[in-house]
């Protein structure tokens, strides 16, 4: 049952680092959400790499469009948590961006993205191991504009935007349960984007985001030291409007993304894992870039 656990925790990690969906020129991208200590340890040290390729296109009428030109990003991401007098926690998720873009106003760029803060609490422990009652996690956000959002780009193609690029706060929750070999987890969050000024040569004044939310629900399942899972992650982001020298109302942006994951637990502290996610296969996207991607994840924990 340790062992089981122990794997579950690991692979959870997969669903809040998965890299994030690039929005079009109206939109901001997608919010991301740190590491989570869903488990019975201390200490937990994440690191990931991903490799994600904008395939399609989708207008705000839903209508999709094949992308003419590659536009790639890789992602190395390092996630750290920490649990605190039993069940508070608290975690940082650091990601180095490369994006590449082709075409005559492509190229390359490499830097720093958001910065992701959180701070939770554990408001329904599971210390009796109910065979019904979920496991409870409580949580506020903090994302820091280390990025550059899409509209810090002179002809907004976004080759340097590696991030949303605007303070957020969120709250949340996460409910994790386990049914012998099977597992199971349901997220939610809802977060406030705030307003920005931009001066560049193609807009000159404020830009306001304002509120987005997600939800994720996956299921997995354990055989010996493996954890096969499947997830799927809605989000929502209202429209980003414009004042100054031009003046819109944006248009609201939409994706679901799936996800197939394979975990690997090394030793009882020590997981890998391996997941593609695609933002074709569910839901009805708007005005939003389609993603495919790879992600690799190596994941260190520490016991209480």
């Amino acid at each position: 049952m340790t062992k089981l656990f122990s794997l579950l925790t690991s692979s959870l990690i997969l669903f809040f680092i998965t890299p994030k969906s690039y929005g079009a020129a109206c939109c901001g991208g997608g919010f991301s959400v740190p590491s989570i200590i869903s488990g019975d340890d201390q200490y937990q040290l994440a690191t990931s790499y991903a490799y994600s390729k904008i395939d399609a296109d989708v207008n705000n009428s839903g209508v999709w469009e094949k992308r003419s030109y590659d536009d790639h990003s890789k992602i190395l991401k390092i996630d750290m948590a920490s649990v605190y007098k039993d069940r508070f926690q608290f975690s940082l998720s650091i990601p180095i961006q490369q994006r590449n873009i082709s075409g005559p106003q492509g190229g390359q760029s490499t830097g720093l993205g958001d910065i992701g803060l959180l701070s939770g609490y554990e408001y329904l422990p599971d210390w009796d191991y109910s065979p019904w009652r979920p496991k409870g996690i409580g949580f506020i956000t903090l994302s820091l504009p280390t990025g550059k959002s899409l509209y810090d780009d002179n002809n907004f193609n976004g080759l340097n935007s590696r991030g949303r690029g605007y303070w957020s706060i969120g709250i949340g929750s996460l409910f994790t349960k386990t049914f012998r070999k099977w597992d199971a987890f349901f997220n939610m969050e809802l977060h406030n984007s705030l307003s920005k000024n931009v001066a560049n040569s193609q807009f000159q004044g404020t830009v306001k985001p304002g509120i987005g939310y997600s939800f994720n629900f996956g299921i997995g399942y354990n055989w010996k030291k493996f954890r096969l899972g499947h997830s799927i992650l809605w989000q929502y982001e209202d429209p980003i409007s414009f004042s100054g020298s031009i003046n819109s109302n944006g248009a609201e942006q939409q994706v679901a993304t799936g996800t197939i994951a394979i975990a690997y637990l090394v030793t009882d502290n020590l997981s890998s894992s391996l997941s593609y996610s695609d933002q074709s296969w569910y839901g009805q996207p708007t005005n939003t870039g389609l993603n495919k991607s790879w992600l690799i994840a190596l994941q260190k924990r520490w016991p209480r």
